[in-house]
């Protein structure tokens, strides 16, 4: 029987069409078979380190300053001269202004000489009352009943004598503290300007000559100061940062660390933790514990109250075996390491250990050069996986692609 011509047209594009569509899924499964990133297991340091944000606090340098004003005498230093504290860096004449501030700043300085001069003159009697007023109670009334009136009365008069005495030492030393601020108000009102500190003098601008003006009227108690220049020390400059509560037990005296400066964003400079206020303060309800860094070494660009970033450097361990954290998965209270075998994706039991951002220490499970599996990505979709990885992402540093076929 002949097969009409119409029938085998249409068997023709029948077989084609199912060529077409079987076909047409395979090019869908090769397109959707997933492409994996991986990487090997390495040797290698692998350092934790938290990164905090502050500001320079101190500097190696002290500015030299004058409350006087007038015109500039004589200079004795210049850049780069070294001096020692208390070393004359420049003379001034007094105007009338400068003048009628020295002899105010002398008057509160007497003034403060005489207050102390009392008091410790009036410690001797308290002391001498003191003593009598033991000597009666407990010669005489010592052993007598707490309760007699006369015991009370001269147990009294010991407590007030004692009280009297320790009172006036307190007196005496506000009225040295005084003294002392009287002092320095008189030095730095004075004609001749001193080095505060020793170093090495820098930026100074003036020349004899040149007048300063008056900071504040004499009557005025403000003593705004004019500067003079800056004696740098041998000194490092210290950065504060603020930890927060969750941070700061990380953290101890002696931790190593990494800072930059917006700045000076070009250099990196190391220093370590010396100091950690463990009371910390509070502000707007949230807890920061300042910290001190001290650098390592001097560091002539940076300035007061710079911003700076630390990163504090609190575990570290050197040749052990690392891998990106996103080939680690964590399932039903066991660790796994993504691993690819016979081109299946299978998951591999090891024991981990320091963890930082970004990598994770084997302790065992793997070997060096073993090759991880720290993402799987499908060219139309990406690809789930049983379990969830410890780090909340299968992202991993390093590595490259393969797609199976």
């Amino acid at each position: 029987m002949k097969i009409n011509t119409k029938v085998k047209i249409f068997f023709i594009f029948v077989i084609l069409g199912l060529v077409f569509f079987v076909y047409r899924r395979y090019q869908s499964n090769k397109a959707a078979a997933p492409q994996y990133q991986t990487a090997k297991a390495e040797k290698g340091t692998l350092i934790v380190s938290l990164s905090v944000s502050g500001q320079v606090s101190a500097t190696n340098s002290r500015t030299v300053t004058t409350t006087a004003s007038g015109v500039v005498r004589k200079v004795f230093v210049k850049e780069g001269d070294k001096v020692s504290t208390g070393s004359p860096i420049l003379q001034i004449d007094l105007d009338l202004n400068g003048r009628q501030k020295l002899q105010a700043a002398y008057s509160s300085y007497l003034s403060a000489q005489n207050n102390l001069k009392a008091a410790q003159d009036k410690i001797y009697g308290l002391e001498s009352d003191l003593v009598a007023a033991r000597n009666v109670f407990n010669n005489q009334w010592a052993n007598q009943s707490p309760d007699d009136p006369t015991y009370i009365q001269k147990h009294n008069a010991v407590l007030a004598a004692q009280a009297a005495y320790d009172n006036l030492q307190n007196t005496i030393k506000q009225s040295q503290a005084a003294l002392e601020s009287s002092r320095l108000s008189y030095q730095l009102a004075g004609a001749t300007v001193y080095a505060p500190i020793s170093g090495t003098v820098s930026a100074i601008s003036l020349t004899p000559g040149m007048i300063l003006n008056p900071t504040s009227d004499s009557n005025n108690s403000s003593n705004i100061e004019n500067k003079i220049a800056i004696v740098k020390t041998n000194t490092t400059p210290t950065v504060t940062v603020n930890l927060t509560e969750i941070d700061v037990p990380k953290v101890k005296v002696g931790n190593k660390v990494t800072v930059t400066f917006d700045a000076l964003s070009d250099k990196t400079f190391t220093g370590k933790i010396i100091a950690i206020d463990t009371i910390g303060t509070i502000s707007s309800n949230v807890v920061n514990y300042p910290t001190t860094i001290q650098l390592d070494s001097d560091a002539p660009g940076v300035l007061p109250n710079m911003s700076a970033t630390a990163n504090i450097i609190i575990d570290f361990k050197d040749n052990v075996l690392i891998v990106p954290n996103g080939a680690i998965q964590a399932q039903s209270g066991e660790t796994f390491a993504r691993m690819l075998v016979n081109g299946q994706l299978v998951s591999r039991p090891v024991e981990i250990g320091l963890q930082s951002d970004t990598q994770t220490e084997i302790v065992s499970g793997l070997n060096e050069g073993d090759e991880v599996v720290t993402a799987v990505i499908s060219a139309s979709r990406t690809t789930g996986s049983t379990g969830s990885s410890i780090f909340g992402s299968f992202g991993g540093a390093g590595g490259g692609f393969r797609m199976m076929r």
